[in-house]
């Protein structure tokens, strides 16, 4: 009874939430999990095949959302919680809201992206089968501490399970894990491409090995410190790749093989290539076909912040999450591949979910910005910390008269998409994405209503 009580009242919360125009995504789990503290364990009983955990500091949302297109397009059914609540209320709800009143409903899969600091709790709660690592970045330094910390929690988690890793070969961060827990891993990476450096400025977490401290010689940068090491002491380096991306193209789409598998997809990115190789090394370990993968990965569009596209006064504008100096960095490199000129906004707030330090922005090479590449023709600077974001643009060595401030999201984002760039770029920290998601749908939303209206008058 318990059972049933908390998985109404999760339902029903849910859909009193929406109705306000919420996510709906944690207090619903939140309160059935005071009901019933076991839901989670009960409902994740009912995964037939296996469970799959994505964590990380970035790519968790696209990687997850993509391996779930592909699940779906081969026909299984699956719990996902694909509006990336990632702590364990989260979670639950998108259990309960998959689930029929009685909790015995069954599925094929669950697809779930999982905050690192609750891979251990989750572990425990749901048993995945599979848990994918995309990368491990410095991020919230206030909220998880140092790297150590959280690469710890995530071995601690793992470490005397039957759990199978796939991993990023290509991040010296993760591509150790079996040896420090013995786990059957499967890894990924790329080769050679033509935007790889040869050397590199970004803050690189992972300079020093993690065996014997001496700092790694790269053959190649892929970005930050993904590519091809080794450790001129203890020879670390990367494993063989079971999945290997090659021909690498992003003008700005990406195309690329994985291993003999042509993939092409509407994202841009090298960040976003290495999400889709992810998702593509999952889809072949579970036996998916390449013709079901191809079409899923093609088919698949960006979601809420992840390079999602909008239509604003007869132009594109793409909206992209950032939340740490590397997912900003490739943010102004993927805007680089873009040859278009550009009106540029971002919003940064320092909310808990946020991190209340906003220092990093200075660890973020924004100098690319005033490259003549970038063609940035109009800055907006919005948010609770409007005016320090606008201080690290101008000392970016952007000319201070195109910068512009509002505080307030609205009318900064139409002050926005109102410049003269043939395109914008509306960049977001975590706690201000949502709300410049519907004012964006709105804006686009208002013009084709107008768009209908003046077809009407003329008729």
């Amino acid at each position: 009874m318990r059972k049933i009580l908390a998985i109404t009242a999760g339902k029903i919360i849910i859909f009193l939430s929406r109705m306000l125009g919420n996510q709906g995504t944690d207090f619903p789990g939140r309160a059935a999990r005071k009901i019933y503290p076991e839901i989670l364990k009960i409902l994740a009983a009912n995964i037939r095949e296996e469970i799959f955990i994505v964590t990380g500091t970035n790519g968790k949302t696209t990687t997850t959302n993509m391996i779930a297109s592909i699940l779906r397009e081969k026909g299984y059914s699956l719990v996902h919680n694909t509006a990336g609540a990632n702590m364990l209320t989260g979670i639950t709800t998108a259990f309960i809201e998959a689930s029929d009143l009685l909790g015995r409903q069954k599925f094929d899969y669950a697809l779930l992206e999982v905050d690192e600091a609750f891979v251990p709790l989750l572990i425990k709660e749901a048993r995945p089968r599979v848990v994918i690592i995309t990368n491990f970045f410095r991020d919230q330094l206030d909220r998880y501490g140092e790297l150590d910390h959280t690469i710890n929690l995530i071995k601690d988690g793992v470490r005397n399970t039957d759990i199978e890793l796939i991993l990023n070969g290509d991040d010296p961060l993760v591509s150790h894990f079996h040896n420090d827990t013995g786990l059957h891993c499967w890894y990924y990476g790329f080769e050679d491409t033509i935007y790889d450096a040869l050397e590199s400025m970004e803050s690189r977490e992972g300079r020093y090995c993690v065996f014997c401290g001496h700092e790694l010689d790269y053959r190649r940068y892929h970005y930050a410190q993904l590519g091809q090491f080794r450790c001129p002491q203890c020879d670390n380096h990367n494993p063989d790749f079971n999945f290997t991306a090659n021909k690498l193209k992003m003008n700005p789409f990406i195309k690329m093989n994985v291993n003999d598998l042509v993939i092409q997809s509407p994202y841009q990115g090298f960040y976003n290539a290495y999400n889709i190789l992810a998702a593509v090394s999952a889809a072949r370990l579970v036996g998916i076909e390449d013709g079901i993968i191809q079409s899923a990965i093609a088919g698949y569009r960006p979601r809420a912040g992840r390079m999602e596209n909008f239509i604003i006064n007869g132009r594109r504008t793409v909206l992209i999450l950032v939340k740490n100096p590397t997912g900003l960095n490739q943010t102004l490199s993927t805007l680089l591949y873009d040859t278009k000129s550009k009106n540029l906004f971002i919003a940064l707030n320092d909310n808990a979910a946020d991190g209340r330090d906003i220092s990093w922005i200075w660890d973020a090479d924004v100098e690319m910005l005033a490259s003549e590449k970038a063609r940035i023709s109009h800055v907006v600077c919005s948010g609770q910390r409007s005016g320090d974001i606008a201080v690290r643009i101008k000392y970016s060595g952007i000319d201070s008269g195109i910068i512009n401030i509002k505080s307030n999201l609205a009318e900064g984002i139409e002050l926005a998409v109102g410049g003269p760039g043939e395109v914008s770029y509306i960049l977001s920290t975590y706690t201000a994405l949502f709300e410049c998601q519907k004012i964006l749908k709105k804006l686009q939303k208002d013009e084709k209503s107008g768009v209908a209206g003046q077809r009407q008058l003329q008729a």
